[in-house]
């Protein structure tokens, strides 16, 4: 085979076994979230496998929850939020909820709008006033900036692995 045709050929396997990796790690990363939210931590017969599957989802999770709240942050400077109340009650409220997780960004977005979300009985994240409508807005700007943070800090990731 000529040399040319052979890294033609090296290339497409590559990319393929990558494709095929990457579909694949999505896969079982959906199948794991689905079991959490199916039978994570129920009692019974399951109770067992609800807690390995919400374990598992926890530390798939574990990751992306405190770059998401970091992004927040950064969002917020961008558009408008404060970025030191999204620090301050990232620092204080993100250990508040149930899942080591789900209060990182949840405690992130509530200091940049200055606003309170709260669960009743179960925790309270941010301090401030009650969200109203125009507070969606404003959220909705700072998520839209924090996505932006993301993809361009992705874009070298993106190009060193091609």
């Amino acid at each position: 085979m000529p040399l040319k045709r052979r890294g033609l050929v090296l290339a497409l396997v590559a990319f393929v076994g990558l494709a095929l990796t990457l579909v694949a790690a999505a896969w079982a990363y959906r199948v794991v979230n689905t079991a959490d939210a199916m039978i994570g931590y129920r009692a019974g017969e399951l109770e067992y496998l609800g807690k390995a599957a919400a374990r598992l989802d926890d530390a798939l999770n574990w990751v992306p929850a405190r770059l998401g709240a970091w992004a927040i942050v950064a969002g917020a400077a961008i558009a408008g939020g404060s970025a030191r109340g999204a620090w301050r009650a990232l620092g204080r409220d993100a250990g508040r909820t149930a899942s080591p997780n789900a209060g990182r960004t949840m405690a992130a977005m509530a200091g940049a709008l200055g606003v309170t979300l709260t669960k009743p009985g179960h925790y309270t994240l941010g301090e401030g006033m009650a969200p109203d409508p125009p507070t969606i807005g404003r959220a909705c700007r700072i998520a839209a900036a924090a996505l932006a943070v993301v993809i361009v800090l992705a874009l070298p990731v993106v190009r060193v692995l091609r």
